[in-house]
């Protein structure tokens, strides 16, 4: 079987150009600080996945960034192995399996509708809620001033639109 792999790479030594601010860049900027890639796979990870799937399939790599979209179209895999995140949006996980759905190529893991409602926490919480599936309770906080007076522990802390605790950081007192 033909697999494509689809990721996205984070290449902490290489440091970020801003002249190619048109498109993602495929290398992160070097500030810690920084996560907006935190969710991307470093090459040692992409390399371990490729070799699991090169035992039984002939394995092609296919960065989902901006030329993804003619990659597949001219490969043409049996199935795609998706673990790529995207890079912008509150659909950005969504992106890649919405054009493999508009080249009608199969790709691993969710579809792009289930992408979109799970990476937003509270449209999620809202949905399970309302057809009566335990969860927790919750609380959006747009910012520290939000919070609500009286906290019960332990607690999660979660960015609405972002994946692990991407964006959550421990706020520096002055």
């Amino acid at each position: 079987m033909r697999i494509a792999l689809a990721f996205n790479l984070r290449e902490e030594s290489v440091p970020a150009d801003d002249s190619a601010a048109a498109e993602p860049p495929s290398a992160p900027p070097l500030s810690p600080a920084d996560d907006l890639y935190a969710e991307w796979d470093d090459i040692h990870t992409i390399r371990a996945v490729e070799s699991a799937l090169a035992s039984r399939h002939e394995v092609t790599l296919v960065e989902a960034g901006l030329d993804a979209f003619v990659a597949f179209r001219d490969l043409r895999p049996d199935l795609v192995f998706n673990m790529a995140e995207g890079l912008r949006g509150a659909s950005r996980e969504a992106q890649l399996p919405s054009l493999l759905d508009m080249l009608g190529v199969p790709y691993t893991g969710s579809d792009p509708v289930t992408l979109g409602i799970c990476l937003d926490k509270s449209r999620t919480k809202e949905i399970l809620s309302y057809h009566r599936i335990p969860t927790p309770r919750f609380s959006v906080v747009a910012n520290l001033t939000e919070l609500p007076s009286r906290l019960h522990y332990p607690l999660m802390v979660k960015p609405t639109l972002e994946g692990s605790s991407k964006g959550v950081c421990r706020q520096r007192r002055t």
